[in-house]
């Protein structure tokens, strides 16, 4: 049995054969959701045991690349077929379905596949601004952290003379050796990927 998202909105289910590579691979339900296509066997009962139903195929929507019908002018007994072609792990492969009225899908699944591939680019793109965001947030925290040690190791109770001040500005200070924004010219922790004051990505 097929779970549904909240969201989730069931457009089409038949009993089909699926087909890859020229094949008939298994007999069993086509499920077409808003979401999601779905290819579900059914379970059997056999004389010593019984095996459950089980999800042979999921392809996300927006994963969905193109969608047509084969349906035979000449050749009544020849089945109509639903083609979809799809990426999976990078790779492009394509599935076909034994149905009814395949024709009457086409579009429903191409307006479905280009809404759901602008949800997941948005949801993605959301995604990568607050990664960003806790990066930035991240390397401010370490620079305050950084910023706090180097007060604590002075010592302000004590009073340097004339002398020693002159001396200590002979010698190199130690912003000369820390890593420098090229974006706003303030001093950044060591190994931060953004400058924690402009928020300059500074390295992958």
């Amino acid at each position: 049995m097929i779970v549904l998202d909240p969201d989730e909105n069931e457009i089409l289910q038949e009993k089909s054969v699926m087909i890859q590579n020229g094949a008939k691979v298994e007999n069993g339900i086509l499920h077409v959701t808003n979401k999601r296509i779905l290819y579900e066997k059914q379970g059997e009962r056999k004389l010593r045991r019984a095996e459950a139903s089980k999800i042979f195929l999921e392809v996300p929507m927006y994963e969905v690349v193109n969608v047509a019908s084969a349906v035979p002018k000449m050749s009544l007994m020849t089945k109509k077929k639903l083609s979809i072609e799809y990426r999976d792990s990078g790779d492009m492969k394509i599935v076909e379905f034994e149905i009814k009225h395949p024709e009457a899908l086409v579009d429903t699944i191409k307006n479905w596949a280009t809404t759901s591939k602008r949800d997941h680019e948005e949801k993605m793109k959301a995604e990568d601004q607050e990664r960003f965001r806790r990066e930035v947030e991240l390397a401010k925290a370490k620079a305050s952290k950084s910023n706090v040690n180097m007060i604590n190791l002075g010592n302000p109770s004590q009073k340097r003379d004339s002398s020693a001040v002159q001396t200590n500005n002979n010698l190199p200070r130690k912003a000369d050796t820390l890593e420098v924004c090229p974006e706003c010219g303030e001093v950044i922790p060591e190994n931060s990927k953004f400058c924690p004051h402009c928020g300059y990505k500074i390295r992958d």
